[in-house]
């Protein structure tokens, strides 16, 4: 549930792609934002105190198939809750308001 809610939270954001959405997919959430480099919009998020992982995560064929030099992505797990992602969401369209 939190995995779909995360996806549709993000969606709305513009320019902003989310890759693997596989039916039964684990509840990690990988995106990109147009025009923003993954790691300035991690460490944006980070200074807001959001967690997020970026880079090429031990998988650069992944990213290579993609076209892309790396990803954001967020873990949701058993504790998060829909305020999370909801700030999750918040943070990136600031973070992107800033970098654009």
């Amino acid at each position: 549930e939190l995995l779909r809610y995360a996806e549709a939270q993000l969606s709305e954001i513009e320019g902003l792609r989310i890759y693997g959405t596989a039916p039964g997919k684990c509840s990690i959430v990988s995106f990109n934002v147009a025009g923003v480099h993954p790691l300035d919009l991690g460490m944006i998020l980070d200074k807001l105190g959001i967690a997020v992982r970026t880079g090429q995560h031990c998988a650069e064929p992944v990213m290579t198939h993609f076209g892309v030099k790396g990803m954001c992505r967020a873990s949701l797990a058993l504790y998060n809750t829909r305020a999370e992602i909801d700030a999750l969401a918040a943070g990136v369209r600031r973070a992107v308001r800033m970098l654009r």
